[in-house]
């Protein structure tokens, strides 16, 4: 099935969100962030939303989970490009934050994933329990 031209897939939703936190890494002007203490709950948040994305777009479990993983080192390397462009260094809270927004997104996209699987199992049953009634009585 075909989307409209106007909707823009899930995936191509991931890469700009990775694409805009690439860039992110590079201002400077996230400074207020730190000044209003909400740098680390924002980092959560992104890297959870990042990692959940490919938990519930792809199909494949393993791809999922792979893709879900990965966001770890491109989370260490933002982290870098970022301690580089902004002259504070590396920061370990940083990318302490990132990474427990990436095992917050990667549980939700399985919670998600287990009841999407558990949902279409019932239906499945369902299904064939209202076959096999009609069966009986013809």
């Amino acid at each position: 099935m075909m989307q409209p031209n106007h909707v823009i897939s899930p995936f191509r939703f991931w890469l700009i969100l990775i694409a805009l936190v690439l860039t992110g890494s590079f201002l400077t002007t996230t400074a207020i962030f730190h000044v209003l203490n909400i740098d680390i709950i924002i980092h959560m948040f992104i890297y959870s939303v990042l990692s959940f994305l490919p938990m519930i777009i792809f199909r494949k479990r393993k791809t999922a989970l792979l893709l879900s993983l990965a966001v770890a080192p491109l989370s260490f390397f933002f982290e870098l490009l970022h301690g580089y462009e902004s002259g504070w260094g590396f920061e370990w809270l940083d990318a302490f934050a990132n990474n427990i927004g990436i095992m917050i997104g990667i549980t939700v996209g399985l919670l998600v994933r287990l009841k999407k699987h558990f949902e279409n199992e019932s239906a499945e049953i369902n299904a064939l329990q209202e076959n096999s009634i009609t069966h009986h009585k013809l």
